[in-house]
């Protein structure tokens, strides 16, 4: 079975929030004939990925720009947390909630210890665009675009890895030799938020590389 990860390259990343703005079309806006809706406020802070500045010293990458997104913990502390099952994780590894059993208690943003879930209680009109999209008064979270392939399957591309032009993003099957994520995992270049936490994530980063400061003499 396969098992799905991504893996974000800060170096490539220039922060354009082309990633954002597709998670928000794909997952989040509304469309009813030419009006296109959006949640109330802030709109990009429920967006499924977002930029953010690393302030935890001691990380390969502290004071570089990362992304807010579900890791898709093989250790999931919201699963763990959810009283009713409604968080759950598929056989391809994607963390995912069932809002048929979800009673929103929060209990699973509150337990994510990289604030990757979000819950909308305002209002939005129109047609969700599909059966994973956000739903007002449900936690909401990345899924990695499942609804394009199906739980068992490993042969789709989020949104998100899509729409970006640096090839900063890449998705495949962790456990296939062969896959790209597979191979830089392997490498040791990639790495996870808080190791130590355990949760065993499965969404990367490649921390941005630092050049040595230089002086006006040209000495380092």
């Amino acid at each position: 079975m396969a098992r799905m990860g991504m893996i974000i390259d800060l170096n490539r990343c220039i922060t354009c929030m082309a990633c954002t703005i597709a998670c928000l079309r794909e997952n989040v806006m509304r469309q009813t004939g030419d009006a296109v809706e959006l949640p109330e406020g802030n709109s990009t802070y429920y967006a499924r990925t977002k930029p953010a500045k690393m302030t935890m010293e001691g990380y390969p990458f502290s004071g570089a720009t990362y992304f807010i997104q579900c890791l898709h913990c093989e250790n999931a502390p919201c699963a763990m947390a959810c009283p009713t099952g409604a968080t759950y994780i598929t056989e391809n590894g994607v963390v995912m909630l069932d809002h048929n059993k979800c009673i929103g208690c929060r209990a699973c943003v509150i337990a994510c210890p990289y604030g990757a879930r979000t819950m909308y209680r305002g209002k939005i009109g129109g047609p969700a665009p599909h059966s994973e999209a956000l739903l007002p008064g449900y936690p909401d979270k990345c899924t990695f675009c499942i609804h394009r392939g199906s739980a068992s399957s490993n042969n789709w591309v989020p949104a998100c890895v899509e729409a970006c032009a640096f090839g900063a993003r890449m998705f495949g099957d962790l456990d296939d030799p062969a896959s790209e994520v597979s191979r830089i995992v392997r490498s040791g270049k990639a790495v996870t938020l808080a190791p130590e936490l355990g949760t065993r994530p499965k969404l990367f980063f490649i921390p941005p590389q630092r050049t040595p400061a230089v002086s006006r003499t040209g000495r380092k």
